[in-house]
């Protein structure tokens, strides 16, 4: 009953501390500023008469200081270890320059920083969260390298209109002249003109803008934002085509997914952190043999960092080993899937899907496969994707991410692109096919037409994709998942979640189309249904794993999903009086 009075205790104080640290930023800012509040500057009678170039340094020190203790707060009420030794340093910084800059030390800025210093150190063990593995030596190198850019623009600026400045003859001048705008905002060189003004004051306020986008990129890993690289998206590559078995594998290559990378085994984990719940996107991507040890260490990372578990659309190989190392699951729907070899437009059951092909055939409609990797056509991508935002354009909802991919036309990988063109050339609509259990298997990711675009033209489009795959000896095509279809098992227990789950499906559909969706991919009469499933750590299905699924797909949040219907139905009651 104690440790827990005691833990309550050092929750208040470690965020009343984090308020002071906000305060803190703010008041160091405003401080170094040349031309503070009169109010302000009536503190400087407590100061001691430094020479000008002391208080410019003094100045600055304070700025950044400012700009750090703000941008820590965040990761500080997050608890991350790296945001509590920056914040000890900055401020223990900021109290030693008080020292040095006053005659009398009665200052209330004082006694707040050493308060929040020992607070700090009081609860430094709740501060334990380690951040995403980055490289600050990168970000460094990029911060350095934007400040150098403001630095040499800033001096050829000065150098262009010398003639509005006194002492500045050439560029060496100019630059330091620059080194002083950008660091002391020390305005030597007098400006003799209006014009000389003007360029100073928003030479000013434009390079502490970049000086705050340096900040930023230097103190990412404790906002979470690790700097995904070249190098590491090349890596995930290779990993998902050797062991990516999981329809949902390729999608780790989105731009909305951090990785986990072992230590002791190879593999990767595809993963975003939504309320803290760290939302795996598919299947742990490793080895059978790898896997235990490799989802121990995963386990332990989200463990050091207080993050629950999720993992959303996973396949049955893995499903065994999640519950042994104490996962909890649900099924969450299932994928419509087509064994190639026996997949044909024969039968009552493809009915609909075959008329609709005939359909475009007769109307002329052609498809081709697109291959950006051996002849960019950079007029075909243009309208590509101007079929792309017309379709996002026509949804009333926003873009889902996470689970569905993007079209991927920078970065194309091993995509594939299959084009449907009219008779007269135009581009009608798109598929972009992704590849899984070593090209074996490729999932329809996105599919996208023009509004007015004939029947038939998604038809066509994924069929002809289909038969090309065959052709080439892979053995599975799938449409991808239908969320909440079908998720009672035989002679499985039934669970909340089912029943949840049940309700949602029957009765939600107003909000997503999930029956909808269904009965779209139920036309192409899949040959398989293959269940898939949610994984959940700890065994317990909360409402913060609820918002987290919703939230990780759409970021948006429900409201996406719930204004459109609640602006449809007042629409429906204002045209009904």
């Amino acid at each position: 009953m104690n440790n827990g009075k005691n833990d309550n205790i050092r929750k208040y104080l470690e965020n009343i501390a984090i308020v002071l640290i906000v305060f803190s930023g703010i008041a160091n800012i405003i401080l170094s500023m040349p031309y503070a509040p009169i109010f302000f500057q009536n503190i400087g009678r407590y100061y001691t008469s430094l020479n000008h170039s002391n208080i410019e340094v003094y100045g600055l020190l304070r700025r950044i200081i400012g700009f750090i203790l703000l941008f820590v707060a965040h990761g500080l009420y997050k608890r991350m270890r790296l945001a509590w030794l920056i914040a000890i340093i900055s401020i223990s910084v900021s109290v030693s320059l008080h020292f040095i800059r006053l005659n009398n030390f009665i200052n209330p800025m004082v006694f707040g920083e050493i308060l929040i210093i020992a607070t700090l150190i009081f609860c430094q063990s709740n501060f334990r969260r380690k951040s995403d593995a980055v490289s600050v030596k990168k970000a460094l190198l990029l911060a350095s390298g934007s400040i150098l850019l403001v630095l040499t623009n800033s001096a050829v600026g000065f150098l262009s209109i010398k003639e509005h400045y006194s002492g500045i003859k050439d560029f060496a001048g100019s630059f330091v002249h620059s080194v002083k705008i950008l660091f002391f905002i020390d305005t030597t060189a007098v400006a003799t003109s209006r014009i000389g003004v003007i360029y100073t004051d928003m030479t000013i306020i434009f390079n502490w803008l970049f000086i705050i986008f340096a900040l930023f990129y230097v103190l990412r890993p404790i906002i979470y934002n690790p700097i995904i690289t070249k190098y590491d998206k090349d890596r995930v590559f290779k990993l998902v085509s050797k062991h990516g078995q999981n329809p949902m594998a390729y999608l780790a290559l989105e731009n909305d997914k951090k990785y986990f990378f072992s230590d002791k085994a190879t593999g990767v984990i595809a993963f975003a952190v939504v309320a803290d719940v760290a939302v795996v996107c598919g299947d742990i991507i490793c080895t059978a043999e790898d896997a235990p040890i490799f989802l121990a260490e995963f386990m332990g990372f989200c463990k050091e960092n207080n993050y629950a578990i999720m993992l959303i659309n996973i396949t049955n190989k893995f499903l065994e080993l999640y519950q042994a190392m104490g996962f909890d699951y649900t099924k969450y729907g299932e994928d419509a899937c087509f064994l190639l070899a026996d997949y044909n437009l024969i039968g009552g059951k493809v009915a609909k899907v075959r008329a609709a092909i005939n359909h475009a055939n007769k109307a002329g409609i052609t498809v081709l496969e697109y291959k950006p990797k051996e002849n960019k056509d950079l007029s075909l991508e243009r309208e590509i994707e101007k079929v792309s935002h017309e379709w996002l354009a026509s949804k009333r909802s926003g873009e889902l991410a996470f689970m569905l991919g993007g079209i991927g036309l920078a970065d194309p990988y091993e995509r594939r692109f299959f084009i449907a063109k009219a008779a007269n050339g135009e581009v009608l609509g798109f598929v972009v096919f992704v590849p899984y259990a070593e090209k074996t298997a490729y999932l329809t990711d996105v599919t996208r037409r023009k509004n007015d675009a004939p029947q038939g033209v998604i038809e066509k489009l994924i069929y002809d994709g289909f038969m090309v795959f065959k052709e080439e000896g892979a053995i599975w095509g799938s449409l991808g998942l239908v969320p909440l279809a079908n998720v009672s098992e035989e002679n499985a227990k039934a669970k909340l979640t089912t029943k949840l789950f049940e309700y949602i499906y029957e009765h939600l559909n107003d909000v997503y189309g999930f029956k909808q969706l269904h009965h779209a991919k139920e036309k192409y009469a899949p040959t398989d249904w293959q269940a898939r499933y949610l994984a959940y750590y700890p065994k317990m299905f909360t409402p913060q794993l609820a918002y987290a699924i919703v939230k990780v797909q759409n970021p948006k949040g429900i409201l996406d999903y719930v204004l459109p219907i609640l602006k449809k139905k007042n629409q429906g009651d204002q045209d009904g009086d």
